[in-house]
C-alpha cells in the first residue's frame, strides 16, 4: 500500500489545520497510516517524524509491518513518553482521535501536558479514508467475491429444519476456507417473522416451510471488510412475500441507476426510498440505503437524508434498501460499488432474482 502518500496526505491536512502533531491508537487508523497489525500501538506524527510506540511483544512485527516509522518500545509508560516528546519539541496543537481516545488517556494528557492544545483529528482520517486506492479496492473485491460463492453454496444447504446458527456457522466456515481472515461482526442470519429484525443476529431458531431467510454477511480481507445481503424464501413464496420483495428490489436497481460520479449521498437515497414509499411501506424502510466500507463495516460517507456529499471517484458504498414489516418478515437486497470516473463498479455478481429454496 502507498503509505507515504497517506502520510503525505495527513500531514497537507494538519498544515492547513495548524495542527503540529497527531497521536493514533485506534486499530483501523493505525493499520492504515503505518501498516502495524498488532494489538497494542500508538502513532505519533509530527510534520518531519513519525513514530509508533509498542511494546516488547510486537518490537520485531512493528519494524516488518511498519517500515516508514520509527519503532519505539513504551514499556509501561506510553503516555509519559508521548507528552514528554511532545513538550520537548515545545509542539503544542494535537490532533487526537477524540470519539476514539479512552478517557484515561485524554485525562493523561491534561494532567501531563496540561499547555496542550487537544483537536479532534477523526474528521480528517475519515476524508482521507472515504477514497479507496487500487490496493484497498482488490481487497474488498475479494471479500465481495467470497460473499457471492458463501451465498451460491448455501441455497443448496438451507432446508427446513436447520437452524439460524447452523446457517450462519456454515457460511463462516465456507468464507474462512475461501481464504477470510475472519468475518464482520454482525452477521445477520434472520428467518421468518424474524427477517422484519434489520440487524437480527442469529439464534436457534428453526427453519420451516414459507420463511424469508435474510443473510448479510461480509467476509475479512486483510483488514477490509466486505458486505452482501440477499433474502430467500424456503418453498414457494406468497403474493405479499413476491410484493415486497420485487419493492426492493426495484428500489435497489432504481438507486443503482442514480449513482455516480457528481450525485449526492441524500438525493441516491431519496431515489430507492421514494419507490419504498410510494409502494405504501415507507414507514418499513427505516435505516439508510447504504454506507461506506473499508477497515470499518461502517464508513463514511453514508447514503442517508442529512448526508450532503458528493460522490467521487475511489469511493466504495454499499446500496442496500429493505422493508421490514413486524410479524411478517422483511426484505434486504445489498451490493457493494466502486464509483469511478464514469459511474460505478459493482463489485457484487450474485444474482437478485428471488431464489425460492425446494422443499
Amino acid at each position: 500500500m502507498n503509505r507515504e502518500n497517506r502520510l503525505r496526505k495527513l500531514r497537507h491536512e494538519m498544515k492547513a489545520k495548524g495542527l503540529e502533531a497527531v497521536f493514533v491508537q485506534s486499530p483501523e487508523n493505525r493499520y492504515y497510516l503505518s501498516g502495524f497489525r498488532g494489538s497494542s500501538g500508538a502513532l505519533l506524527i509530527t510534520e518531519t517524524d513519525a513514530l509508533l510506540y509498542t511494546d516488547f511483544r510486537y518490537l520485531d512485527q512493528a519494524a516488518e509491518e511498519a517500515p516508514l516509522f520509527e519503532v519505539v518500545n513504551h514499556q509501561q509508560n506510553l503516555m509519559t513518553m508521548i507528552c514528554t516528546r511532545l513538550q520537548d519539541e515545545t509542539l503544542r496543537h494535537v490532533g487526537i482521535e477524540l470519539d476514539k481516545l479512552p478517557t484515561a488517556q485524554y485525562l493523561a494528557f491534561n494532567r501531563l501536558a496540561p499547555t496542550l492544545e487537544l483537536s479532534n483529528v477523526e474528521p480528517i482520517l475519515d476524508r482521507i479514508r472515504m477514497y479507496k486506492d487500487a490496493e484497498e479496492i482488490a481487497y474488498l473485491r475479494q471479500g465481495i467475491a467470497m460473499c457471492d460463492q458463501a451465498f451460491a453454496h448455501i441455497l443448496s444447504y438451507i432446508k427446513p429444519g436447520i437452524t439460524e446458527k447452523e446457517i450462519g456457522l456454515e457460511l463462516e466456515f465456507f468464507m474462512r476456507k475461501l481464504g477470510a481472515e475472519g468475518i464482520k461482526a454482525n452477521h445477520v442470519i434472520a428467518s421468518g417473522e424474524r427477517s422484519s429484525l434489520p440487524h437480527g443476529q442469529a439464534t436457534d431458531r428453526v427453519i420451516r416451510v414459507g420463511d424469508f431467510v435474510k443473510m448479510d454477511i461480509g467476509a475479512r480481507v486483510m483488514g477490509y471488510y466486505s458486505d452482501f445481503t440477499r433474502t430467500v424464501v424456503v418453498g414457494q413464496p406468497s403474493a405479499k412475500q413476491l410484493e415486497i420483495y420485487q419493492i426492493v428490489k426495484e428500489a435497489q436497481e432504481a438507486a443503482l441507476a442514480a449513482i455516480g460520479p457528481g450525485k449526492v449521498c441524500s438525493e441516491v437515497d431519496e431515489v430507492a426510498r421514494s419507490i419504498i414509499r410510494a409502494a405504501g411501506y415507507g414507514d418499513c424502510f427505516g435505516h439508510s440505503l447504504g454506507h461506506s466500507i473499508g477497515l470499518a463495516v461502517h464508513e463514511k460517507p453514508t447514503m442517508r437524508h442529512n448526508d450532503q456529499t458528493v460522490l467521487e471517484p475511489g469511493m466504495v458504498i454499499t446500496v442496500e434498501p429493505g422493508i421490514y414489516i413486524k410479524g411478517f418478515g422483511g426484505v434486504r437486497i445489498e451490493d457493494l460499488v466502486v464509483i469511478t470516473a464514469d459511474g460505478y463498479d459493482n463489485l457484487t455478481t450474485a444474482t437478485k432474482e428471488l431464489q425460492v429454496i425446494p422443499v
